[in-house]
């Protein structure tokens, strides 16, 4: 029983700091999948008074990834039933060109407005439409859920870090007796506290080892997939390989770092 709660205490604050770091991961990956989908559906539409090329407008901001002409002959047969044929022509001549500009990502506000301005600079330019209002609800939205997420990851993270290092500390009590004998018999500082970094590190492998089957428990369950596609965001956000290398190193390096500020924090008293 002892031995379970010994190891249970620096466990949960890691599994704690780990879930936070999981989460982050998949908020990222979800909300820069998003972005991509509205980056895909996303364009602003100018009106000209004369042919544009994705060179020139390029050179006004490099963000611009590809632009399109927007036929009107749509807009020419609308009008059919209502004109004759000269005043269809006049119509014709007097339409400017029309222009779909897509982006190479998701801006921001920011770079929103900066890409509106540059464009108006342009003399031939007579109108362009950002839809900077949607635009900046849909953005603000995903920037907000990110801010929530790295605030509670780190409130998370330095709670757990607190637990843990009080968990060394009990350790190196426990283990006191033996390390005072090592170090009479002249044994290296890493010698004495080697079972610390042992505890350590086991706790840290079961740690993300509980976290990554947790997360591959979700990625396949019917309600975790059904609750993403409902998002909109059908492709696997769940790296399990690379989450366990990456989610592994963070814990025993963490854990690691504990333990020697314990010991060097023991030192200096």
């Amino acid at each position: 029983m002892n031995f379970l709660k010994r190891h249970l205490t620096l466990i949960i604050p890691l599994l704690a700091l780990l879930f936070s770091l999981q989460s982050y991961l998949l908020i990222e990956r979800a909300i820069f999948v998003k972005e991509d989908k509205l980056l895909q559906s996303y364009s602003i539409l100018i009106a000209s008074n004369k042919e544009i090329t994705l060179s020139q407008m390029q050179e006004i901001n490099p963000a611009i990834k590809s632009i399109k002409s927007i036929d009107t002959n749509s807009l020419l047969k609308r009008l059919q039933d209502f004109n004759d044929e000269q005043n269809l022509t006049l119509i014709q001549k007097e339409l400017p060109y029309f222009y779909s500009i897509k982006l190479e990502s998701f801006p921001n506000q920011k770079q929103l407005e900066t890409l509106e301005n540059d464009i108006k600079k342009l003399p031939y330019i007579i109108k362009i439409e950002t839809f900077a209002k949607t635009h900046n609800q849909v953005y603000n939205l995903l920037y907000f859920i990110k801010k929530i997420i790295m605030v509670f990851a780190a409130l998370l993270a330095i709670f757990s870090l607190l637990l843990m290092m009080r968990q060394v500390q009990i350790w190196r009590f426990e283990h006191q007796k033996r390390m005072q004998i090592m170090d009479l018999l002249g044994a290296k500082a890493w010698m004495k506290h080697k079972i610390l970094f042992k505890l350590a590190f086991y706790d840290s492998f079961i740690a993300s080892c509980v976290i990554t089957l947790g997360s591959f428990y979700s990625s396949t369950h019917p309600s975790t997939q059904k609750f993403f596609e409902l998002l909109g965001i059908q492709n696997n956000i769940f790296h399990i390989k690379d989450d366990f290398i990456l989610l592994t190193l963070f814990a025993i390096s963490i854990s690691l770092l504990s333990v020697l500020f314990v010991v060097f924090s023991q030192k200096r008293v």
